[in-house]
């Protein structure tokens, strides 16, 4: 099983590329990009356009990466999955709640959308409001 893991840097965001399969052999080199993205408290576009697989622990790292960036306000933005990847992501839940787009540019425009209003991706009648701070 191989996996390219490609970072680069634009004004608004940092990208993460990866081409080929996201499993348990490669998914330790994954979860260090990530981990020093995260680091950074930056957006990260995760371009999943040459992915071709991901399993449970890859989706894992995907996940906790996201938590990782809300807790600094940064968004993980998915970009481009494939069918088989999307399914995998669909099927555990976590388009729920993370953001998915079909191109870089689309994602590079919410990460503008979002530093304008904070990164909540919630829709406004999802978000609860208490009498310490009213609505959200």
């Amino acid at each position: 099983m191989d996996l390219n893991i490609q970072v680069t840097d634009s004004s608004r965001a940092a990208v993460v590329s990866l081409a080929g399969e996201l499993g348990p052999d490669t998914a330790p080199a994954f979860r260090k990009a990530l981990d020093h993205l995260c680091e950074m408290a930056r957006p990260v576009l995760v371009d999943l356009e040459g992915l071709t697989g991901i399993d449970g622990l890859g989706l894992s790292i995907l996940v906790q990466a996201f938590r990782q960036l809300r807790r600094h306000d940064c968004a993980l933005i998915v970009v481009a999955p494939t069918p088989a990847v999307r399914q995998v992501i669909a099927e555990s839940g976590a388009e729920d709640f993370m953001p998915i787009c079909r191109t870089l540019d689309e994602a590079a425009a919410l990460v503008t959308v979002l530093g304008k209003r904070g990164t909540d991706t919630t829709s406004p009648t999802s978000r609860r409001s208490t009498p310490e701070t009213g609505p959200s």
